[in-house]
């Protein structure tokens, strides 16, 4: 399917943090949770705590990780698979990406995503649900 002639985003990536809540699901809806993933975390260096995933360092810092190239193709094939579901059917494909806060990992990787997808052809938006929620002390 050609997605590019589409005036509308098939894909709609929502990071968020698993400590606000995590939105609705629908069916068709792709949820990845990156706690737990081999991605290093700004929030444990010093240097970087507090900022936050729209930062250079601190995208730097993730995508330095092992296993970050990695991770990202998974999610890309894995929401281009059930795109191809959804568009026979006129779905967009909602991903939702959440790591703890939802500042800093899920924001990086959300951007990724969003980028690999939209130069393959496929409209792309981001929403980043808790990059301006302050982290509980």
């Amino acid at each position: 399917m050609n997605y590019s002639d589409s005036e509308f985003p098939w894909v709609h990536i929502e990071t968020f943090g698993f400590e606000h809540c995590v939105p609705k699901t629908v069916i068709g809806c792709l949820l990845v949770d990156l706690r737990g993933v081999e991605l290093d975390d700004p929030a444990a260096e010093a240097e970087l705590a507090g900022r936050d995933g729209k930062d250079s360092d601190v995208i730097q810092h993730v995508m330095a990780s092992r296993m970050a190239f990695t991770r990202i193709e998974q999610i890309v094939g894995q929401a281009k698979a059930l795109l191809d579901c959804n568009a026979r059917k006129n779905f967009t494909l909602r991903v939702l990406i959440g790591d703890d806060t939802g500042r800093t990992r899920a924001v990086v990787v959300g951007d990724a995503v969003a980028e690999i997808l939209t130069a393959r052809g496929i409209p792309t938006q981001v929403e980043h649900r808790h990059l301006d929620v302050d982290t509980p002390k």
